[in-house]
């Protein structure tokens, strides 16, 4: 699947087959978070990769918002150093390197941000300068691929593209 395909046709994957995800596919996903780039290259982020079903749980458990992570094969929780004002958007460059990378290798994902600060911090023993930007899960989905297809409902390009100017029309 190249690049622009990735881009089509993946949707936020919530609920996930039994099929584990192998290690060279959760390498690449790392790897491609590693790639991804930050504001003055100062990559300042940390990525905690949980596959023990436990730490998974106790991942369900911290969240106040992504429960549904508790059937997710893998997670992984995407650290930033809040002392950059764009912290958060880095997190967002790097995790959707790895979300379209994943779904390149027939991976689903989705992210949440909603967490008890306590629960993760004594989850994960990351440092005091460092705080979570994001939680992904990642799994196999329970349907194939191919059925996303044509699932996204979008704005079209002229109703949210301007050319030149705010409400310039787009003659692209």
């Amino acid at each position: 699947m190249d690049v622009s395909e990735a881009i089509e046709t993946r949707l936020e994957i919530r609920e996930y087959a039994e099929e584990p995800v192998g290690t060279a596919d959760k390498r690449a996903i790392l790897d491609a978070a590693r790639l991804a780039p930050s504001g003055k290259n100062l990559q300042h982020w940390d990525f905690v990769l949980l596959d023990d079903p436990a730490d998974i749980e106790r991942l369900a458990e911290a969240s106040t918002t992504g429960n549904w992570v508790g059937g997710a094969d893998f997670a992984v929780v995407v650290l930033t150093d809040p002392a950059y004002g764009y912290h958060d958007i880095d997190a967002g460059r790097a995790i959707t390197h790895m979300q379209l990378a994943a779904w390149s290798r027939g991976v689903g994902s989705c992210i949440y941000t909603g967490y008890d600060e306590e629960d993760m911090r004594s989850l994960l023993g990351y440092p005091e300068d460092m705080t979570v930007s994001l939680v992904a899960g990642f799994g196999r989905p329970t349907r194939p691929l191919s059925s996303f297809k044509g699932r996204k409902a979008r704005e079209p390009l002229s109703a949210i593209a301007h050319h030149g100017t705010y409400g310039g029309e787009l003659d692209l």
